[in-house]
């Protein structure tokens, strides 16, 4: 007799675009043939194909353009609604910050009888909520109050895992390191299908222009205006494609416009296949003023195209080798592309500069083998592990 599968509830603000939203339909993809799933989305969206089999929830009717303050005031009552499905589950993991407020008080609701909580920190929280507004102090006093409520906690960087237990208070034995995973055969797959966006790309490239791409929400913590800046060094020898949609759309195409940028750098708004143009590019650019685990270093390193990014993310991605390539503007060699200060246009230039003119200064098999420490084969038996055992 085989023994009876693990009823396991996954919840997650929806199946859009973004890092947790990929990790998920990974994991949806992994565990069925183990466990008997259930997927919980606050709002309707769905990018990713999920197995048919998989029975899908929406808890309510949210949205992401509602308000920080409603969205703190409708917590309680998500809980709830959340409670009522938990009576059907062993264990229930949340991703990201807002579900896993969710996730522990409908536990803490269904008393003794609780299943497993599982939480996921996707971001560093000193600096995703850094700022003195009130949206930032809510969430500062929930993750103090609501994480060590969980029975495991996971981080995937040793940078969001240490934030967690220094400043929120966060107990060391309930947490555990789990790296963001990437199918790095369905990114090859999915960069050699038709795009029209690839084809804008390539003609620019016909025309003698070295491509640089840059990828992320139009917001300010992805700091898109410096890239845009920097530019105006370069709109002669290069194009600057944007993948991405945003609050800040009109306000960067107003910059492109008084900065006469118009023929060399373009915003080419939201695309489910991102890696069809990205495999065009000669170098990626990330200029982001915070992040968690940035996907797209890890989706570049697999499409083996060198990147520039500030010093934002896990340096476990681009494995810097302690060497500066400039010290003035501390631009430092890495093993996946350059590192630079955050905010630093001295740097950025200096770097987009030095790989204009060392175009084959890194080794694409090297770029690869980094992506690979990231690989699904790698990664993805920890996820498992962390999910399924007590």
């Amino acid at each position: 007799m085989q023994p009876k599968k693990q009823r396991v509830m996954i919840l997650l603000y929806s199946l859009g675009a973004g890092g947790a939203e990929r990790i998920t339909s990974l994991l949806l993809e992994a565990l069925q043939k183990e466990c008997a799933l259930k997927l919980v989305l606050l709002e309707d969206i769905c990018n990713y194909s999920i197995p048919k089999e998989i029975p899908k929830v929406i808890l309510g009717n949210n949205s992401t353009q509602e308000s920080g303050i409603q969205k703190f005031l409708k917590i309680p009552f998500l809980a709830l609604k959340y409670k009522k499905l938990l009576k059907d589950c062993d264990i229930s993991l949340s991703l990201m910050t807002r579900p896993n407020y969710i996730n522990i008080l409908a536990g803490l609701l269904c008393g003794t009888k609780k299943p497993r909580i599982l939480i996921s920190e996707r971001s560093h929280p000193s600096l995703q909520y850094g700022y003195g507004n009130l949206n930032s102090k809510i969430n500062r006093f929930l993750i103090k109050m609501l994480y060590n409520k969980a029975n495991k906690i996971s981080a995937n960087s040793p940078q969001n895992l240490q934030d967690l237990i220094q400043n929120f208070r966060v107990s060391p034995s309930k947490t555990t390191l789990l790296l963001n995973f990437f199918n790095l055969e369905k990114i090859h797959a999915q960069s050699l299908e038709d795009s029209a966006l690839s084809l804008q790309i390539l003609d620019q490239k016909a025309q003698g222009k070295f491509i640089f791409i840059s990828i992320g929400r139009l917001d300010s913590g992805k700091n898109h205006r410096l890239l845009i800046d920097a530019m105006q060094d370069f709109k002669d020898k290069a194009s600057l494609f944007i993948i991405g949609g945003g609050e800040l759309e009109s306000t960067l195409k107003a910059q492109i416009l008084e900065l006469k940028l118009e023929s060399s750098v373009f915003l080419l708004g939201k695309t489910k296949n991102p890696y069809a143009p990205l495999s065009c590019a000669d170098c990626f650019l990330f200029a982001s003023n915070h992040e968690g685990f940035p996907n797209v270093l890890v989706e570049s390193l697999a499409l083996k195209i060198p990147i520039i990014s500030t010093d934002c993310a896990p340096r476990e991605i681009l494995a810097p080798q302690g060497k500066f390539l400039d010290s003035k503007s501390q631009c430092q060699s890495a093993k996946g592309g350059i590192l630079i200060p955050l905010n630093s246009k001295e740097a950025l230039c200096f770097s987009m500069d030095f790989i204009l003119k060392n175009p084959n200064f890194f080794d694409k098999a090297a770029l690869y083998a980094q992506a690979q420490l990231f690989s699904q084969n790698t990664q993805l038996l920890h996820y498992k592990q962390w999910i399924l055992n007590p």
